[in-house]
C-alpha cells in the first residue's frame, strides 16, 4: 500500500514536471535519498521519512452483527499518515535547476492536494519543519543536504477485517513451551 501510494504520486509529479522540462529520463521518482555510493540522478526523489498513526478517526473497537445474530467486536481500522520528503537531488553544477524543479514541485502539491488511487482519495500537504528537524532529517539521510520540502500524505487505511475475512482470525498466538530437562 505504501509503495503504491508513493510510486503513483511520483508518476503524477513526473508527468507534471515533464510538461515544463523536456527530459526523457523523467524528473521525479520514489526512492531512497542518501547512501554511500549515491549517484546524483538530477531529479526530485520522494522518500518516506516515517509512518504515523492518525487518531482523529477514533480508536474504539467496532461492534457488528454477524449472520446468526451474534455480535462480534472488531478492532477499528488503522488510519495512517505518511511523512515524505521531496528532495531535488541534483549535482552542484545544476543547483539553479534544482531550485526551479523544487519550486514547480511545491506548486504541484499546492495545485493538486488530492489524488485518487484505486477509488481511494488521499491528500497531500506541505508541513512546517524547524531547522533542527531538517538538520536531524539530513543527518539521518547521510549528511548531504539538498533543496527539499516535507509533506504529509493522509488517509491510508489498514483494516484488519480485510486480512481475517478469508480465513480464521487469531486472537492470540499459540505458543508451545519446551522444557530443557
Amino acid at each position: 500500500m505504501i509503495h503504491k501510494v508513493l510510486t503513483n504520486y511520483a508518476e503524477r509529479l513526473n508527468e507534471y514536471l515533464t510538461r515544463n522540462y523536456k527530459r526523457p529520463e523523467g524528473l521525479a521518482s520514489a526512492g531512497q535519498i542518501g547512501g554511500q555510493n549515491e549517484s546524483l540522478p538530477n531529479k526530485i526523489i520522494i522518500s518516506l521519512l516515517n509512518v504515523e498513526r492518525e487518531t482523529s478517526g477514533g480508536i474504539s473497537p467496532r461492534v457488528s452483527m454477524g449472520n446468526g445474530g451474534n455480535y462480534s467486536k472488531m478492532q477499528p481500522s488503522l488510519l495512517l499518515n505518511l511523512n515524505v520528503i521531496m528532495a531535488a537531488v541534483f549535482d552542484e553544477k545544476r543547483y539553479d535547476d534544482s531550485l526551479s524543479v523544487l519550486s514547480d514541485t511545491i506548486c504541484f502539491v499546492q495545485t493538486y492536494p488530492k489524488f485518487v488511487i484505486d477509488g481511494v482519495a488521499y491528500t497531500i500537504e506541505v508541513v512546517n519543519c524547524s531547522m533542527q528537524d531538517y538538520n536531524n532529517v539530513w543527518t539521518l539521510l547521510g549528511g548531504h543536504c539538498y533543496p527539499s520540502v516535507i509533506c504529509k500524505i493522509r488517509n491510508l487505511v489498514v483494516d484488519g477485517s480485510e486480512i481475517t475475512s478469508n480465513g480464521l482470525a487469531v486472537d492470540s498466538p499459540d505458543i508451545e513451551t519446551n522444557s530443557l530437562s
